[in-house]
């Protein structure tokens, strides 16, 4: 009897051990790319909204590839960050050919092709190409942010 109660106590166990968690019930998207952008002055390194040289209320993100219309974006000013933010790239939006102007002046033209992968049950973004042109730039390590050059 007691052999009896082993042998189902080792299957029971068996088959409450071979129960696992299938990886697709794991919530592991990364959601859509947005890329944030801060426009410095580049002789001080000034953030150009910060010290008034800039007024947000003049910028204009214009769709290349699509009659110039307009894009949507934010411009975060808590706590004096300043940073635009452009996108979703990736989900939806694949290929992006914009113009970033502040008022008559155009800052610079983002290149952008990016997808929407899945591997694993789990999706993410692919960036295949981004371009920042005609403007000098460094990629922030720390933040993600890219750091705009503007020569006044």
């Amino acid at each position: 009897m007691k052999m009896k109660g082993f042998i189902l106590l080792f299957f029971a166990v068996f088959t409450l051990n071979s129960c696992s968690v299938d990886k697709c019930d794991v919530l592991c998207n990364s959601g859509p790319l947005g890329l944030n952008f801060e426009l410095l002055d580049k002789a001080t390194g000034e953030n150009l909204f910060t010290n008034g040289t800039f007024d947000p209320a003049d910028i204009t993100v214009l769709d290349i590839d699509n009659n110039n219309n307009s894009v949507q974006f934010t411009f975060n000013s808590e706590n004096d960050i300043n940073i635009i933010n452009l996108g979703p790239f990736g989900w939806g939006t694949n290929i992006a050919n914009y113009l970033l102007k502040v008022g008559e002046r155009d800052i610079f033209t983002l290149r952008v092709d990016a997808e929407e992968k899945t591997e694993d049950c789990c999706s993410f973004v692919q960036v295949n190409e981004l371009e920042i042109i005609n403007t000098e730039f460094e990629l922030n390590p720390d933040t993600g942010i890219y750091e705009i050059l503007v020569d006044l």
